[in-house]
């Protein structure tokens, strides 16, 4: 059995300004770091087999916090998986989002030539970006990739293996679309999987069909596996419910790990906020509907 938990990042500095960030490698806003922060802790007591995190800042950041904070031996981790980035939006990275007038008829290029970039419809890209079935095919390719052969070893061994992967809003719905069509039950999802708030986690379960959990299987790489896939949790956030809410603008401050706290400029002396609450003790969770 493998059960995957996907991250979603820390808030970054781009998405406290409101604009296209795909590729764009913005870093943590300082909010951003200190969700990062509380999601390490909350997780401290799962014990991860690997660690698998998207290369751009806000996602490898997300991850560093998570595996400083597992037990020694640390997990080995990966935080340069290319097929977990987020949808590449091409000319309108960093460039404010809006919404298109449904009033009338007007193509993504015809919004573009005027300076303005709404959400593509499905199979639309902005100039050198990806469509949501770009971004699908890239699901895919991770899932092969990355995923598959966890599945396959966690078979042979008849043993449980737990991964983390971190990455980004649209990626991972997509991951986790790409994950149910391997069911082998041909179960049609029934919503869709995004909105997820920044550091909220989801969770699937990938098990073997007709197989026990602790009855290693002998196959190949080839092999065609029957899987039974299940999303367990989706937009949980358990861990930000102690964390308060800072009005005073620090989202738009980049972390800078070579400083200190932007508490301690404020206040004089930087303080350690102790996150005592774990995956263990969770209950219901937040599910924070935010745009990616």
């Amino acid at each position: 059995m493998l059960t995957v938990t996907f991250v979603r990042h820390g808030q970054s500095t781009d998405n406290v300004r409101h604009v296209w960030a795909g590729w764009a490698d913005a870093p943590l806003s300082q909010r951003g770091k200190e969700q990062a922060e509380a999601l390490g802790a909350y997780f401290s007591q799962t014990l991860f087999t690997k660690i698998y995190a998207s290369p751009l800042k806000r996602a490898a950041t997300t991850a560093a916090f998570v595996l400083a904070a597992q037990p020694a031996p640390q997990p080995p981790h990966d935080f340069t998986i290319e097929s977990v980035k987020e949808q590449n939006f091409g000319v309108a990275e960093g460039k404010p989002w809006c919404s298109p007038d449904n009033r009338i008829s007007k193509s993504l290029s015809e919004y573009m030539s005027e300076g303005k970039y709404p959400t593509p419809r499905p199979g639309e890209r902005f100039t050198d970006g990806e469509s949501d079935e770009d971004l699908a095919v890239r699901a895919t390719q991770a899932v092969d990739e990355v995923i598959m052969p966890h599945v396959r070893s966690a078979a042979r061994a008849g043993r449980a293996e737990h991964i983390a992967l971190v990455s980004h809003g649209l990626c991972i719905g997509a991951l986790i679309f790409a994950l149910l069509k391997r069911d082998s039950r041909n179960v049609t999802p029934t919503r869709e999987y995004t909105g997820m708030q920044n550091t909220a986690w989801a969770r699937v379960v990938i098990k073997m069909q007709d197989v026990a959990d602790d009855t290693p299987i002998d196959l190949t790489d080839e092999d065609i596996l029957p899987l039974i896939v299940t999303v367990m949790d989706f937009g949980r956030a358990d861990h930000l419910v102690k964390l308060k809410f800072n009005a005073g603008g620090t989202g738009k401050i980049a972390y800078d790990p070579k400083q200190q706290d932007i508490r301690a400029f404020f206040s004089g002396a930087a303080k350690t906020v102790v996150t005592k609450h774990y995956e263990s003790d969770a209950r219901n969770g937040i599910d924070g509907e935010t745009k990616n």
